[in-house]
């Protein structure tokens, strides 16, 4: 993906002085949905046999492939939205579309990006199939999460949005962290500051406190996590990888 999607408003590229990241990411959009439309790249050209459309899903992956799956979706999302009385659109995408985080952009649908030469039920067909590919990240949300507000998640394991992340640490792998610290770590603290270190690899570094969509539900930790986590807490020798014998007489292992 050469061009990072920019997901914010004009308004804020302003403020951070990032108008040139903003235009060419819009330009990309843009792109992407001429790319869907065109009669050699499009979907009809090169997707669409004996009146099935991308039933191997390659051409959404091949989409996903060029352009980066939250760059596919904003274009997608944006077409539903502009069609949210048509018929042909299952309910559970126009949900889906209606939901879909457009960052801190205020209009209700970006009117360069809209997909206008394909049938409903189309966009309906595709929007289904990169959802599909967006699920097959098995990417931690808010289901996995406990429920509630998130309260104060001092030396607790939290989830990242993955659109904290660059799209290609999009796994859940990455998202994964333990908050060590900060005053963004207390919701009633006005500093936004969450220091945390990753049980993947052990990277330490900060986030803010937005960027947290919630604490891990303690019986849907993998075990590589919990593993990893007794080791950051000094419960397993890191020389030898075996429980400290103090804490566990047991030998562990990756």
């Amino acid at each position: 993906m050469a061009v990072p999607f920019y997901r914010y408003s004009f308004e804020s590229a302003q403020d951070e002085d990032r108008i040139n990241e903003y235009r060419e990411s819009e330009n990309e959009n843009m792109r992407c949905r001429n790319y869907i439309e065109d009669s050699e790249t499009g979907i009809y050209a090169t997707a669409y046999k004996d009146y099935v459309v991308d039933g191997d899903h390659s051409y959404a992956k091949g989409l996903v492939t060029e352009f980066g799956m939250e760059r596919v979706m904003y274009v997608l999302a944006n077409t539903v939205k502009s069609l949210s009385h048509d018929g042909r659109i299952r309910q559970e995408i126009k949900d889906w579309a209606e939901k879909f985080n457009f960052g801190f952009r205020e209009e209700r649908f970006d009117r360069n990006c809209i997909i206008n030469q394909l049938n409903p039920g189309v966009i309906d067909i595709l929007a289904n199939n990169v959802l599909e590919e967006y699920k097959g990240l098995k990417l931690f949300d808010t289901s996995h999460c406990i429920e509630g507000e998130l309260g104060d998640i001092t030396d607790k394991v939290i989830v990242l949005s993955p659109k904290c992340l660059k799209e290609e640490y999009w796994s859940p792998e990455n998202q994964l962290w333990l908050a060590t610290g900060g005053f963004g770590c207390e919701p009633n603290k006005i500093g936004r500051a969450v220091y945390a270190t990753c049980l993947f690899d052990g990277e330490e570094t900060r986030w803010d406190r937005h960027n947290v969509i919630g604490v891990i539900k303690p019986e849907l930790m993998p075990e590589w996590a919990e593993y990893n986590l007794d080791k950051i807490k000094g419960k397993i020798n890191k020389e030898t990888d075996t429980y400290d014998k103090n804490e566990n007489e047991n030998v562990m292992k990756m």
